[in-house]
C-alpha cells in the first residue's frame, strides 16, 4: 500500500510489520471461529442462501478496506474478520455441493473442478492487482475485487439450487445420472450424526491427511516469495512474476488428475492411496532439495516450489475425494473440520517459520523443509492405512428424524 509507484494516485498507508501481521491474522481468526456455525447453517438452510450472503458480505467488506485503512489501519480488522467468515464456508460448501450434485462415477472430476477455485483466484488476482496498482492506485485493488465478489454472490444465488431435482435447467435424464447409485438421507430432515462421524476411521484418515496438506500448502503459499527474496536473493520484481507459475501448474495437474482418477480401472480405494501418496510424498521430495540450494539458484528453487505445489494438487483425487465417498450428504461437516485444520495452519505455520528460521538462512530453512516433509509422510501413511472409498453406515442409513 505504500509503494512509490502509486503514491501519486493514492495516499500511502504506512503500516508496521506487527500491524500487517495482525490484519492478516484476523482473516484466519474469523474463519476459525465461524466454521462450525457456518456448517450448521449450510446443513439447515442450504448452500444457496448461506454462501450467497457470505460472498456478498465479503465483497462489501473488501470494498470498505480502503476507506477503513485511511481512517486507521485497525479499522480494517472487522472487515478482515468478515472475509474470514466467508472463507470458512469454502470447504464445507465444496463437500455439500459435490455430495448433492456429483454422480459417483464423476466425483473425481467434480471435486477437482470445485477445488480449482484457489488456483484460479491466484492466477486472476496477482496480475490484476499489479495492473490496478500501477494504473489506478492500491485502493482500486480492493474496490474491483470486492465488486467482483458481490456480483459472483448474486450470480450464485440466481443460478445455484440446493438440490438437483429443483433446478429448472436439469433434465430428467441428467437427474437420473446424478442420483444413480446414491443412497443418502435427505439433508433437510436428518440430524448430522456427529458421534458416528467423529469415531469413523476413514474420516480421521481424511482429517489427518489434511494436516500435512494444509501445513505444506501454507508454507509454499505464504513463504515462497520470502524464501526466493531473502534466502535465494531473487529480485522482488522477478519474485512477483514467478509467483504465478506454481498455481498455474497446480491447476493443470489437478484437471488432468481429476479426469484420470475416474477412468483408471483400479479399485477406488487403491486409487485414493495412489493419488494421495503421489500428492504428499511427491511434495515432500520436492521440498527437501530447497534446504540445500545456494544463493543465486533462483531457477532451481522455483522449479522445486512449482513441482511441490503441483504434486499437492493431486490431493483432490485422494483425501478430498475420499471425504465425499465416505460421508456423502454429510460431507459438508467432514469438510468443515478440514476448513478448521486449514485455518489453524494459516495461524500456526508463520510462528513455526519465525521460530525455526528467524534469520532466513539456508541452514535454518533446511530444518523447516525437513519438518514439513516428515509431517507430509506421516499423515499420508495414516491416510493409506485408514482410508476407505465406501459410504459409511451413518452416511447411508437414515438416522433419527429431527423432531
Amino acid at each position: 500500500m505504500n509503494a512509490n509507484a502509486t503514491e501519486h494516485i493514492d495516499r500511502p498507508v504506512q503500516m508496521a510489520a506487527k500491524e500487517i501481521s495482525t490484519i492478516m491474522a484476523f482473516g484466519g481468526f474469523g474463519a476459525l471461529f465461524s466454521v462450525l456455525p457456518v456448517v450448521q447453517l449450510l446443513h439447515h438452510v442450504g448452500p444457496r442462501l448461506v454462501f450467497g450472503v457470505l460472498l456478498v458480505a465479503s465483497g462489501i467488506a473488501t470494498v470498505l478496506m480502503s476507506p477503513l485503512a485511511q481512517l486507521d489501519v485497525y479499522w480494517m480488522l472487522p472487515a478482515r474478520f468478515v472475509q474470514g467468515i466467508a472463507l470458512s464456508s469454502v470447504m464445507p460448501l465444496l463437500g455439500s455441493v459435490s455430495a448433492e450434485w456429483a454422480a459417483l462415477g464423476d466425483v473425481g472430476k467434480f471435486v477437482t473442478l470445485l477445488s480449482a477455485n484457489g488456483q484460479l483466484a491466484q492466477i486472476l488476482t496477482m496480475p490484476l492487482s499489479a495492473q490496478l496498482c500501477v494504473t489506478s492506485g492500491w485502493s482500486s485493488v480492493y474496490t474491483v475485487h470486492g465488486l467482483l465478489s458481490v456480483v459472483a454472490g448474486i450470480v450464485f444465488v440466481a443460478v445455484y439450487r440446493n438440490q438437483a431435482h429443483t433446478h429448472p435447467c436439469i433434465s430428467r435424464n441428467e437427474l437420473m445420472v446424478i442420483d444413480k447409485v446414491k443412497n443418502t438421507p435427505a439433508r433437510t430432515v436428518h440430524k448430522v450424526p456427529y458421534r458416528q462421524i467423529a469415531s469413523s476411521k476413514p474420516v480421521w484418515a481424511v482429517w489427518i491427511a489434511f494436516i500435512g496438506n494444509a501445513v505444506s500448502f501454507q508454507l509454499v503459499v505464504q513463504f515462497m516469495p520470502t524464501f526466493l527474496n531473502k534466502v535465494v536473493k531473487l529480485g522482488v520484481r522477478r519474485t512477483g512474476i514467478y509467483a504465478v507459475i506454481p498455481p498455474l501448474m497446480q491447476l493443470i495437474v489437478k484437471l488432468i488428475a481429476g479426469w484420470a482418477s475416474d477412468r483408471l480401472c483400479l479399485p477406488e480405494a487403491i486409487k485414493l492411496r495412489i493419488f494421495n501418496s503421489l500428492a504428499q510424498i511427491g511434495c515432500a521430495i520436492c521440498l527437501l532439495p530447497l534446504g540445500f540450494i545456494h544463493e543465486g539458484q533462483g531457477t532451481l528453487a522455483i522449479v522445486c516450489f512449482t513441482a511441490s505445489i503441483s504434486f499437492l494438487g493431486l490431493v483432490s483425487c485422494g483425501s478430498m475425494k475420499s471425504a465425499t465417498l465416505v460421508a456423502r450428504s454429510f460431507t459438508h461437516f467432514v469438510m468443515a473440520v478440514v476448513q478448521l485444520i486449514i485455518c489453524i495452519s494459516m495461524l500456526v505455520v508463520p510462528y513455526i517459520v519465525a521460530a525455526m528460521a528467524p534469520d532466513n538462512t539456508i541452514e535454518q530453512w533446511r530444518y523447516v523443509f525437513l519438518l514439513v516433509s516428515i509431517v507430509l509422510a506421516l499423515s499420508n501413511y495414516v491416510f493409506c492405512v485408514l482410508c476407505s472409498a465406501e459410504a459409511q453406515p451413518w452416511a447411508t442409513v437414515p438416522v433419527k428424524n429431527v423432531s
